[in-house]
Parts: structure tokens; sequence; C-alpha cells
């Protein structure tokens, strides 16, 4: 069994689209009225559908995206600063080991970026 996609709702749809695609490399992949489908590299799909309440979620709920290396995951974490992404948890990083941060889109999804050795 694969995990197919994460179904988010949002308040504003233009604003969530552009996050995904810009700051993590999701392209459009079909509208879904009054919505659209986003996918990744790796086929990942995530549903976004506009709502009128962002749900209240426990403060360790979140999205995990891991990436091929340490580079990367450091690479992604410059372009968050560089782009003003609210980082909720600063980089960690023990070198040749791993390396992870928390952001949040712009609904307050927390999301954390990783790379593990292992």
């Amino acid at each position: 069994m694969t995990l197919n996609h994460v179904h988010l709702g949002t308040k504003d749809l233009k604003k969530s689209v552009e996050f995904y695609t810009s700051v993590l490399g999701f392209k459009k992949k079909f509208d879904h009225e009054p919505g659209v489908f986003l996918e990744n590299t790796s086929g990942f799909l995530i549903a976004i559908d506009p709502v009128g309440e962002i749900p209240k979620f426990p403060s360790w709920y979140h999205l995990g995206f891991c990436l091929d290396s340490e580079q990367k995951t450091l690479e992604m974490y410059r372009k968050c600063k560089s782009l003003n992404v609210s980082i909720v948890r600063e980089l960690a990083q023990k070198e040749n080991e791993y390396a992870s941060f928390f952001i949040t889109d712009p609904d307050g999804y927390k999301i954390e970026i990783s790379w593990h050795s292992e």
C-alpha cells in the first residue's frame, strides 16, 4: 500500500498553490473544483480546497518531506530563509547523519524538511 495524497484546506487557494509550487517544487496536476491537486517529482499529491476555517491540529502534527542529501536540505533551508518562509524550528544538523527543520505554509500547517543518512 502506498500513501498517495494528503488533502488540505486553505483560506487562500492562490497563496497556497504559490507556496507549494515555488517553495516545495510541486506542479499543478489538475483542477478539482473548487480546489486543485498538486504533484511532486515523487508522484505524491497534495489536494488543496478553499475552506471557511482551518482546523486546529495538535502541536506535534506535521507533514514530513525527505530530501535526497544533506546538501539539498541545507539548500532548501537557505531558500526558505531567503523567501521569508516562516521557520518554526531552526535547522538541526549532525554532519553526515541528519539535517532537518520545520516551516509552516500560509495556513499554518507545519512541514518538516529533512535528510537522514539511514
